[in-house]
């Protein structure tokens, strides 16, 4: 039964029997006609169909940020982010599972007096060591060990999920090389948890006929990532694989989660023990508020706009197909940073923003 709104609103909602049905989408009021839609089920019906699925099932896996890029590139258009990457994964068949890239994530640390400070002593109590200057840089710190603390394999940014490997890793055991080889097909995997989600032996990178290694990623730029972030602090094992089974199929690596903003580590299988060792990271003096504005290169399109929290956080995500963009930070008082012509990936990497000291 239609339903109709007035005084002189003149708003319509529903079927008028069998003379049409009224609607409303997105502000705007339509009438169509009443029909039963046919159903052939061709072979291109069907291909529509498993790509609209598909493009379903990929919204649902993006997270909030991936969403709010295109939200942004949608405005003007009267649809939503998720009409705009239907319609466009559905213009990009038959290929969309290989053409459509996810939107490029990261954080914007904005600050300034970034500082380099080491502690003498990391020994955890529990598993847990507190760095003694927070908020931490994503990505900068360091563990040197001494005598009988191991090396570290992996350092696991708790934020975004990055998993940082200093050196390539060779063997099953990691630095302590006492394991067996790798070879082609052994895997690097990760388990952990992430806001309620539970991970099991998730695989980070498969191992090739060459190099026949895990391959050194000690900067942001080139670390691995996990599929879900941030991660939950103290849930990490991360492992080499031997794909051939056997006894030592699974060899836990030795790694430390970094919680940045909170300055903590958890020491995820060996606690350091000597007094010697040292734990080397760039701190810095956040910036609340900070306003991050990005449009599209040359234009006043909006692409994103955000402020920093109190840690100087800000989150930023770029979709592929729209790059390239101009990304603009200012606070009052500070000195405003520019950054133009950047690809998705260079607009939304994690990285440190000075703004200067005041």
């Amino acid at each position: 039964m239609v339903k109709i709104t007035n005084i002189f609103g003149d708003r319509y909602s529903g079927q008028a029997g069998k003379a049409g049905v009224f609607a409303t989408w997105k502000g705007r009021q339509y009438r169509r006609s009443y029909v039963i839609p046919a159903n052939p089920n061709t072979t291109k019906q069907q291909a529509v169909r498993t790509n609209l699925a598909n493009a379903i099932v990929r919204w649902h896996e993006y997270c909030t940020e991936q969403r709010r890029a295109y939200a942004y590139m949608a405005a003007g258009l009267v649809m939503s982010g998720f009409n705009l990457l239907c319609s466009r994964w559905q213009k990009a068949m038959p290929t969309s599972d290989a053409s459509m890239i996810e939107p490029s994530l990261g954080i914007k640390q904005c600050g300034h007096t970034k500082t380099t400070k080491q502690d003498a002593d990391p020994a955890p109590t529990a598993h847990v060591y507190t760095l003694s200057f927070q908020p931490n840089v994503i990505g900068s710190l360091t563990l040197t060990p001494v005598t009988t603390d191991p090396a570290i394999d992996g350092y696991v940014e708790m934020d975004q999920g990055y998993i940082r490997i200093p050196t390539a890793i060779t063997k099953a055991d990691g630095a302590k090389a006492a394991g067996t080889a790798l070879v082609a097909g052994d895997q690097l995997c990760i388990s952990y948890e992430s806001g309620g989600r539970v991970v099991t032996k998730e695989v980070i990178f498969t191992i090739p006929a060459d190099p026949i290694e895990i391959p050194a990623a000690a900067t942001m730029a080139l670390a691995y990532c996990t599929e879900y972030a941030p991660i939950d602090f103290g849930s990490v094992v991360l492992y080499t694989r031997d794909v051939d089974g056997g006894a030592s199929e699974w060899t836990q690596l030795e790694s430390i989660e970094i919680d940045s903003i909170l300055g903590k580590i958890y020491f995820d299988m060996t606690d350091y023990a000597i007094a010697t060792s040292t734990a080397d990271y760039d701190t810095y003096t956040a910036l609340e508020d900070t306003k991050l504005e990005m449009t599209k290169a040359d234009t006043s399109f909006v692409a994103w706009r955000d402020y920093a929290d109190e840690n100087g956080y800000l989150p930023i995500a770029a979709t592929y197909e729209d790059e390239t963009f101009d990304l603009v930070f200012t606070k009052t008082g500070h000195t405003s940073v520019l950054a133009t012509a950047k690809t998705a990936a260079l607009a939304a990497v994690t990285e440190f923003i000075d703004m200067g000291a005041p």
